[in-house]
């Protein structure tokens, strides 16, 4: 009898999620809609794959914060991260005249950043909040320290500015890369041991650590995959740019969990879709592009992001309201 009623608990819960991805993808249609109205060259071929573009970078490092939200923990020095990853980056491109190097160095100062979030958080018990709070102020001043101007592109090697620029037939490298990790990584989510230990973790701390998950460590791997995920991002974005810029970055942790949270991601762990993710931040990117080709002032992508971080804590809330009258019937 309770594995029936078990069993008809998580369908219901299974339904809620899906309402809730449903109603993500019409305020999607709605506001594409609406754009094109007051633009018509908004669903343009090539502006279609300019949103996709834009978006590849906060998916990238969106797919990193859902499953470090799942588990009940949140990173606020992606962004920073990402400044410093593009700096370092271009500056042993250029050194060494070797992407993959240059590569490999960035997504290694990526994993390193993640290895000390999630060991600050586990073994000294700083909570991620802080933490990562403290992580951001180090990394932005470490990559002044490091570099206080611009690394410029002096290397003129194409395979650098082909990631973030270039083209594979028809499709634009970031979108393939970004749709790569998407697929590798919601079938983690989705269809291995790892992914129900994710939201194990995140749901019953306690729990978890009773049935024989090792916890912490599950949340260092989860660390690491996060930085190294947002040091793809930084990756990308130096090579759009063809330079390492000390203050790229900024705010683009905000907006990564902006988009995540609104894609349904519970603050509180335990809850999430990498399909959520993927929606919500198309939202928010099909948004800005929409300021940007109406011509209104671009300051307003950062009040909408603010607002949307409000109005999606609070749908968070209500929807955890209506998680437990579903648990608790």
């Amino acid at each position: 009898m309770e594995e029936v009623d078990s069993t008809r608990k998580d369908r219901l819960i299974g339904k809620l999620v899906l309402f809730n991805e449903i109603i993500l993808v019409a305020v999607l249609v709605i506001i594409s809609a609406a754009i094109s109205i007051g633009t018509p060259k908004f669903y343009s071929t090539q502006n279609i794959l300019n949103i996709l573009r834009d978006s590849s970078m906060a998916i990238i490092a969106g797919i990193g914060m859902t499953m470090l939200l799942i588990t009940g923990e949140v990173d606020l020095s992606i962004g920073s991260l990402v400044a410093f990853v593009g700096v370092v980056t271009m500056d042993i491109t250029n050194k060494t005249m070797n992407v993959p190097l240059g590569v490999l160095a960035g997504l290694g100062l990526g994993a390193a950043v993640g290895l000390i979030n999630g060991l600050v958080r586990t073994k000294l018990k700083v909570s991620s909040l802080i933490g990562t709070i403290a992580m951001m102020m180090i990394l932005r001043g470490g990559v002044y320290i490091y570099r206080i101007a611009a690394v410029q592109n002096y290397h003129n090697l194409n395979a650098f500015y082909g990631i973030g620029n270039g083209y594979l037939g028809f499709m634009p490298v970031p979108i393939l890369i970004m749709i790569i990790l998407y697929f590798a990584f919601l079938l983690v989510v989705n269809r291995t041991v790892m992914g129900r230990f994710l939201y194990a973790t995140g749901g019953n701390y306690t729990a978890a650590k009773i049935s024989g998950i090792k916890v912490d460590n599950l949340k260092i791997i989860t660390f690491i995959m996060n930085s190294v995920l947002a040091a793809v991002s930084g990756i990308i974005l130096v090579s759009r740019m063809n330079s390492g810029q000390p203050n790229a970055g900024v705010g683009f942790e905000l907006s990564v969990i902006a988009g995540v949270i609104l894609g349904g991601t519970s603050l509180g762990g335990g809850e999430g879709t990498l399909i959520g993710t993927l929606i919500g931040v198309l939202i928010l990117r099909v948004i800005n592009n929409g300021i940007i080709i109406l011509r209104w002032n671009q300051d307003l992508q950062i009040v909408i992001s603010g607002i949307v971080i409000i109005i999606a804590v609070f749908i968070d809330t209500k929807r955890k309201v209506a998680r437990s009258k579903i648990i608790t019937t």
